[in-house]
């Protein structure tokens, strides 16, 4: 009985492994440029024993020598099929020219039983996604983004408050006053305070209360704890099977504080009147509008406004807050830059008499942009972009070795980082240069080559917000303080593993000198 189990089970093993073996040589079998994958893992294993974070994993596989010279490799991300975009023209294609084809990206949550996750802009199916883009966009356009900046220069000034009541150390190594801080915290209770009052008309107070129960639920969604790993693990890499695992993007504790916060927004609004022209105001009208309107709308879908508010939230607070903080960071590693930078202030607070207008900030500082681009060169918030193949019947693709047809499903994949690093667009990659984005050289970029918020139909919808985020918050530091390295500053900057996002590992701790400009 014993000998009849064991030869069953060797049998079943061969089987399996044979099988494997045939399904991870698909791209060997259709003489596609690939990178070699592990059985079952794929190409992805550093990733999946958190050697690296998301956006390093996409860029080793770009840098991979089976890659070197090719418009496009085939890779397996776990047991998928997938394609890694490395040349711009064919990137523009995906992502701008035939957007039709690839409409839709490859992660999703379960439309039924995760209606929050996956009723938003960025995991939203095609159709739903149309939606919802056309219904949120005139929130982040222009006119309604200069509307909003004052409600930023208040938090501005809640900042500057909030920095003016840290315990400075005076002595004689520095003829000024000092304190060592961890900076990603700082801003990251910055940019909480300004989504929840921009979007929600509701006062977070995280600069005045880091324990505030806002600031603790932005912290709570971003735990790597196991389930939510397995979840996220399962959303990105294993969308068919999110039903079964019955993933959820957000904890049952984020989205129950969601759910309650926005119907007190809501309802409080309603029985004021007022009008602040933010998300609140948007959704008052929706639901007004969905009671009049076709009864399969997505307005009518359970979680709707929640799924809108929580993303939105997640999203806004914590890019904007790393950008800041590897601003800083270069900042401090480079006095020169810096002191340039703290001159154009200068200049722009004298001129405006302390006070900077939404058309200064915006438009008129231009070091403050090129510093702010090239911190986005070198540390995209977004590092990597993925779409699914939606064409019926494929797209086409010609090279050298001969056509190949992408069937649809397969999913694609375009590194960011590695695209930003590459030294064949820009030269000294990992140096941290402005003036590559001086009006001069901005002429010189290859299309296609620079994509911080993603380009197409599907690119970043608060681009302009996130933006005015991030200068708002340097320009009320900068004006006060100097920043500087310190002992416990990273020599070389490292990436959380287990972060979506590119974010520091451990930390970015620098010395924050009094030193007002105005």
């Amino acid at each position: 009985m014993f000998n009849i189990f064991l030869a069953l089970s060797l049998s079943l093993l061969a089987v399996a492994y044979s099988w494997l073996r045939q399904h991870f040589r698909y791209w060997e079998r259709r003489r596609v440029p690939h990178i070699p994958s592990t059985l079952i893992v794929g190409n992805i294993f550093d990733l999946l024993r958190y050697r690296c974070c998301f956006g390093e994993q996409f860029e080793r596989l770009y840098n991979h020598e089976a890659a070197s010279g090719q418009d496009f490799v085939g890779i397996h991300v776990l047991h998928n099929h997938a394609l890694l975009l490395r040349d711009p023209a064919l990137i523009k294609r995906v992502l701008v020219s035939d957007f039709s084809a690839f409409a839709s990206r490859f992660e999703r949550s379960d439309s039924v039983g995760d209606a929050m996750g996956s009723l938003n802009l960025f995991f939203a199916e095609y159709d739903v996604w149309k939606e919802i883009h056309n219904i949120f966009s005139p929130l982040f356009a222009h006119g309604k983004v200069k509307q909003m900046y004052p409600l930023l220069q208040e938090i501005g000034s809640k900042l500057e408050t909030h920095m003016n009541a840290w315990n400075f150390t005076a002595d004689d190594a520095c003829s000024y006053p000092w304190a060592v801080v961890e900076v990603k915290e700082l801003c990251a209770l910055f940019t909480t305070d300004i989504i929840s009052s921009l979007e929600f008309g509701i006062a977070a107070n995280s600069l005045a209360n880091p324990h505030a129960e806002f600031r603790r639920m932005c912290i709570e969604v971003n735990e790597p704890r196991l389930w939510r790993l397995l979840h996220l693990f399962t959303i990105f890499f294993v969308p068919e099977r999110v039903r079964l695992v019955r993933a959820h993007l957000y904890s049952a504790e984020y989205e129950k504080f969601m759910r309650t916060s926005i119907e007190y927004a809501i309802a409080e609004r309603m029985r004021s009147g007022n009008q602040r022209n933010n998300l609140i105001d948007i959704f008052i009208a929706l639901k007004r509008q969905a009671a009049n309107g076709a009864k399969d709308s997505v307005l009518h879908q359970s979680d709707f406004f929640v799924a809108q508010a929580a993303f939105l939230l997640l999203a806004g607070f914590d890019t904007s807050s790393s950008t800041i903080t590897f601003t800083l960071y270069e900042l401090a590693k480079q006095p020169e830059l810096q002191q340039r930078l703290r001159a154009e202030l200068r200049e722009a607070l004298l001129k405006g008499s302390g006070a900077l207008d939404y058309d200064t900030i915006a438009s008129e500082l231009e070091y403050m942009r090129m510093v702010v681009d090239e911190v986005l060169r070198l540390y995209p918030a977004t590092s990597f972009l993925d779409r699914r193949c939606t064409a019926e019947q494929g797209y086409l693709l010609k090279q050298t070795s001969g056509n190949y047809r992408i069937p649809k499903g397969m999913p694609l994949y375009i590194s960011v980082l590695a695209l930003h690093r590459d030294a064949r667009y820009w030269p000294r990659p990992l140096e941290f240069d402005p003036e590559r984005f001086s009006a001069e050289n901005r002429k010189l970029h290859v299309p296609m080559t620079y994509l911080p918020f993603g380009a197409g139909p599907r690119g970043c919808i608060g681009t302009l917000l996130g933006l005015l985020e991030v200068k708002t918050g340097l320009v009320h530091i900068l004006k006060n303080f100097r920043v500087e390295t310190c002992d416990s500053t990273l020599p070389e900057m490292k990436f959380e593993e287990t972060a979506f996002v590119l974010a520091p590992k451990g930390g970015v701790y620098l010395r924050f000198v009094k030193d007002k400009i105005y």
